[in-house]
């Protein structure tokens, strides 16, 4: 019966070693199943960011991020179309203002001028000196082209010259063979240049040539021989 008790003895003792040993064991492999475990959910993680994949609530808070981007740069778009056109607007008034008193100084430079004519107007009624009265309107009209050349105006020149469609304008020819082609002999109305360019072309009278100027020496050259057989008479 002791040894029956004692094999019974020994067989529960090496069960109990058995289970303590595979309770072991178990553990162990737990432990190391929860250690590679763990990298695998880390990477997956890390995948799941690097492919895009994002929560819903995530998704909306980025949407509302890029409204308001867009409302933002929406204003601003406005506010500098406003500030634009408020721009167009007083440069508009502006060239408005500008024009209507171009001339101001002009004028003022005019008065004294105009003054000065009618001065002459009323020296001419009571005096009744009509070379006095020519004098002073000379006078005047030396003052205003003065005026007229500080501010870049001057005459066209005329007679004299060659005509030039850029400057003038022929409104009459004249036959007279003694002048080069379309030389000007008169002015009816004359022209004006603002800083070389032409704001009024002068109104002339132009030569016109019957014959060439070849013709015109071979007349003079047989009339100047003419005259040397006669004075050899």
């Amino acid at each position: 019966m002791s040894e029956v008790r004692n094999n019974q003895e020994e067989e529960r003792v090496k069960e109990e070693h058995d289970e303590v040993v595979n309770n072991a064991e178990n553990k162990e492999n737990l432990e190391s199943s929860d250690e590679n475990s763990k990298p695998e959910t880390e990477a997956g993680v890390n995948s799941k960011a690097e492919s895009g994949e994002i929560t819903e609530e995530e998704e909306i808070a980025a949407l509302r991020k890029k409204a308001e981007e867009r409302d933002s740069y929406l204003d601003q778009l406005l506010r500098t179309r406003a500030e634009f056109m408020n721009y167009q607007k007083r440069v508009r008034k502006e060239n408005e203002s500008t024009s209507q008193y171009a001339i101001q100084n002009l004028i003022l430079d005019l008065f004294p001028e105009l003054d000065n004519f009618d001065r002459a107007l009323k020296l001419a009624d009571s005096s009744k000196d009509f070379d006095k009265f020519v004098e002073g309107i000379k006078l005047i009209e030396v003052q205003l082209f003065k005026v007229l050349a500080k501010y870049g105006v001057k005459p066209i020149e005329t007679v004299g010259k060659t005509f030039d469609p850029n400057l003038h304008e022929a409104v009459m020819e004249e036959e007279n063979n003694e002048l080069p082609h379309h030389t000007i002999i008169d002015e009816f109305q004359g022209g004006f240049l603002l800083n070389e360019r032409v704001i009024r072309p002068s109104k002339v009278k132009v030569s016109r040539r019957t014959i060439e100027e070849n013709d015109v020496k071979e007349v003079d050259e047989s009339e100047e021989i003419e005259d040397i057989e006669n004075d050899n008479d």
